[in-house]
């Protein structure tokens, strides 16, 4: 035999050989097993990993991993933890007043007779038809360059006879104009705000008469309070991005999110959180979509991309959240933007 391998090593290299065979074959199955219940092509996909990027197409992967393990999660429920407001949002009729904060939102048949009613439309709208008893405040003679000013706004109220301690009802047209307004009167103290639920076009719908006479507003004073928390500044921005409990929400389209954006911001389109008739959605609806891109209702939310953000602004404070607002795009030019684009 001379230095030829004997029969008794021959068969232990045979026996480890086919250990190695067995071992490789296993792990083959698995990886083909991980990346069928993955139900992505690569088997990269990750079901506790959101990818902020593109949360829809992430949410429609998660869905098929679901099916495919036989999970199935109840609406607005994270890791089979259910949000105790999403379940009792789920009990109420849609079209119920069923918001957590409720008091923020005003149905064209409920408006309260102790409310002092704005109409934030251009004059030229106003004068054309408006809520009977309804003040004309433009929205847009309270901003200086696109941005609240203080002083405009101050100078506004008082030209529609406001002050500060009345109950005050907005409403608007089919732009942001009504919630820019709900954001800058908090901002500037008033306690006591309710949009319309749909605007101008709700109040026709439900059959209130337009008016065309010129309400008399009566004289005021009006003295501002701010509320610094409620706007994000240049000189807080670093540190607000520093905390552990903030969340940052772009409320742009989604191209323009995926062309610069701030850093970790989650996107959340503010068309989103509203019908075609410019009315709020439903609270199950608005639950499961914040729900899904994990808002924390014990931390704060930062939005931006104005004017849409002055709609997501509305959006969370009506259903409970403690958030605050970047005003005007002074924001790109900081050391937190980055683009997904490459």
């Amino acid at each position: 035999m001379g230095g030829g391998v004997s029969c008794p090593e021959r068969m232990q290299e045979l026996a480890g050989m086919t250990l190695i065979v067995s071992l490789l074959a296993a792990l083959y199955m698995n990886l083909i097993i991980g990346i069928a219940l993955a139900g992505t092509e690569t088997g990269e996909f990750c079901p506790t990993c959101p990818d902020w990027t593109d949360l829809d197409g992430w949410l429609a992967k998660k869905e098929v991993y679901e099916k495919a393990q036989g999970i199935g999660q109840p609406v607005g429920s994270q890791s089979g933890k259910i949000n105790s407001n999403v379940v009792a949002s789920l009990k109420v009729d849609p079209s119920a007043n069923g918001y957590p904060v409720n008091k923020l939102l005003t149905r064209a048949t409920l408006i309260k007779k102790d409310q002092v009613i704005l109409d934030v439309r251009d004059p030229q709208d106003y004068q054309s038809g408006h809520i009977p008893g309804a003040r004309s405040l433009y929205w847009k003679d309270m901003q200086k360059g696109g941005i609240l000013d203080p002083d405009l706004a101050i100078k506004a109220l008082e030209r529609a006879g406001v002050n500060g301690n009345e109950s005050l009802l907005v409403y608007g047209g089919s732009d942001e104009g009504a919630a820019f307004v709900f954001w800058a009167l908090g901002y500037l103290g008033q306690k006591d705000v309710s949009l319309l639920d749909g605007g101008a076009d709700a109040a026709w719908s439900a059959g209130i008469k337009k008016d065309v006479s010129k309400t008399t507003s009566p004289e005021s004073n009006y003295t501002a309070r701010t509320v610094p928390w409620l706007l994000v500044t240049p000189v807080n921005l670093d540190r607000l991005l520093a905390r552990s409990d903030i969340q940052i929400l772009d409320a742009r389209d989604y191209s323009d999110y995926g062309m610069s954006m701030i850093s970790k911001a989650i996107s959340l389109s503010a068309e989103m959180l509203y019908n075609d008739d410019s009315k709020i959605k439903d609270p199950a609806t608005l639950n499961d979509l914040l729900s899904r891109r994990s808002l924390d209702e014990k931390g704060a939310q930062v939005v931006y991309g104005t004017p849409q953000a002055y709609r997501l602004f509305y959006s969370l404070k009506l259903m409970g959240y403690n958030v605050t607002l970047l005003e005007g795009d002074w924001w790109m030019k900081t050391k937190w933007v980055v683009s997904s684009v490459k």
